[in-house]
């Protein structure tokens, strides 16, 4: 029986607020250099890029010059795989710390310009929502809106919850707070923290518990610590590194959950899994769906195959999409909605204005 709206996030509703887009990240990392360069990793990307991509110097390139970064990722990933090199240079190691690199900037330029949020248009559109139940969320970004959304209605409702995330979180606030609401993070999150060795999952926390934290280090700072570098003597910058700290459990270094934006996504973390195969189960049992800021590309296959098994028998009139065009194309007009009616069918809820313009002006 299905009963619900269930919500699926795409990097434009992030992109509506103040982040990214996936092929802004590299040209946006660049132009923050000075301000997330963290052991040189974006000093060695920039000559892998000039060496093997053709890019000018830094101050004579445009953002046009960078290779889309789905393809960069690939490319380095496939020659990582079969233990090719990509010229003089750029044997294994070089491209392993390229690799790193790209994980770093993803990370770091998501943190930085969502630290400068100015409208939280997710929690706009979950104040829309029916207040019977909390709101069941199935996200395709790292960045942690929908999660401290979840939290701040869930103060509104009384009480302070972390959202549940579907997957064996071994942080204690987490496992003694309540919860609010389900948010299925199909690849990952900044505030995860996975340790390889275990599989230990923990997420970043701040001090009170009531807000995640999204560095990776703040989890694992004793608490001398954090009083040690409120007065500026701590170890901050050494800890915020893609090494990651120490897994609590085993000592091995932790790493953070963030399924590359690549055609070879890899989704074995047993966790990722978890989430998956819940998110699925949510989908099936939602009686509206709506989807925001996600074009549906056609070389996102786990994505689509998902949307295809779980959704197969909701009518197309009860799938919101959500796309921004100026022009205000109608779907059977605008490339994105010609892929969802591939899927869907006629009749979707289209709707080409924008997640802001939705998110304040939607009615249930």
């Amino acid at each position: 029986m299905r009963s619900g709206t269930a919500l699926i996030f795409g990097a434009g509703a992030t992109k509506a607020c103040g982040g990214p887009l996936t092929n802004e990240i590299l040209p946006r990392a660049f132009e923050l250099q000075e301000f997330i360069e963290r052991e040189d990793f974006l000093v060695h990307l920039d000559q892998f890029l000039r060496e093997n991509f053709h890019l000018p110097q830094l101050g004579a390139r445009t953002r046009e010059n960078y290779p889309p970064l789905p393809l960069l990722i690939g490319l380095v990933d496939i020659a990582i795989s079969r233990k090719h090199s990509l010229g003089p240079g750029w044997g294994a190691d070089a491209l392993l710390l390229v690799r790193q690199a790209l994980d770093y900037a993803i990370f770091a330029v998501i943190e930085h310009d969502l630290l400068r949020l100015v409208d939280n248009y997710y929690l706009n559109l979950m104040r829309r929502l029916p207040r019977q139940a909390p709101p069941t969320i199935v996200s395709l970004n790292y960045d942690i809106l929908a999660d401290n959304t979840l939290m701040r209605l869930s103060e509104e409702a009384g009480f302070i919850g972390f959202p549940d995330y579907g997957c064996d979180v071994a942080t204690e606030i987490y496992q003694q707070q309540n919860k609010f609401g389900k948010l299925y993070k199909l690849h990952g999150s900044l505030n995860w923290l996975y340790c390889p060795s275990c599989q230990r999952l923990d997420i970043g926390t701040t001090e009170s518990g009531r807000r995640t934290a999204k560095m990776l280090e703040v989890l694992y700072m004793e608490e001398e610590t954090r009083l040690d570098e409120r007065s500026g003597g701590g170890d901050l910058y050494r800890r915020y590194t893609c090494r990651g700290s120490p897994c609590r459990d085993c000592g091995t270094y932790v790493t953070p959950v963030m399924i590359s934006p690549t055609h070879l996504k890899d989704y074995r973390n047993p966790h990722i899994t978890r989430v998956w195969y819940l998110a699925e189960m949510a989908l099936r049992k939602a009686d509206r769906v709506i989807i925001a800021g996600y074009s549906m590309p056609w070389d996102d296959i786990d994505v689509i195959y998902l949307f295809k098994r779980s959704l197969k028998d909701l009518p197309a009139a009860a799938i919101t999409v959500v796309e921004w065009d100026p022009t205000q194309r109608p779907a059977p007009e605008h490339p994105v909605g010609q892929n969802y009616i591939k899927i869907f069918g006629q009749g979707l809820d289209w709707h080409p204005e924008g997640f802001a313009d939705f998110a304040l002006n939607w009615q249930p």
